[in-house]
């Protein structure tokens, strides 16, 4: 059954006692790449992927609020249809270089390796900035964001 992502939130914060929270709708993934979300999508219910990153300089390029602790989001799959809800349990800003080899195998990609890590961020960063007309640097400050998944449909 497809339910909106308001039901959804409804139906999670009464049962959980939430009053006075608020939710935002998420996906992982670019959508112009359903197999990406999916994919991420999946390791995020599995319980795999419990963590994420972008660069500080993509949030104030979006106008979008750093995720903070205690922030929730309704999971959207690749066809923006919520299948979760997940809540931000840790947010902090580190240097890219200095991410931790815990941080890259949380993030449940590639060979899930700091070094494999890097390479892909790197090249995912750099690109995603020229977007906004920026130049990423391995310098720049990463918003490292650890999410965990408070419920599944």
């Amino acid at each position: 059954m497809t339910t909106s992502a308001e039901h959804m939130w409804d139906s999670f914060s009464t049962s959980h006692n939430l009053t006075n929270k608020t939710f935002q709708t998420r996906w992982f993934g670019e959508q112009s790449d359903p197999a990406a979300i999916t994919e991420l999508t999946n390791k995020i219910l599995a319980g795999d992927k419990i963590s994420t990153s972008k660069p500080l300089a993509y949030y104030s390029s979006e106008g979008e609020q750093i995720p903070q602790p205690g922030d929730y989001y309704v999971l959207l799959n690749a066809d923006m249809h919520p299948v979760g809800i997940i809540e931000t349990v840790v947010s902090e800003l580190i240097p890219f270089l200095r991410v931790s080899a815990e941080h890259a195998y949380n993030e449940a990609e590639g060979d899930r390796t700091l070094a494999d890590w890097q390479a892909r961020s790197q090249a995912k960063f750099t690109t995603q900035m020229k977007q906004f007309d920026r130049q990423f640097s391995t310098n720049d400050p990463i918003v490292c964001e650890v999410i965990k998944l408070v419920y599944k449909d």
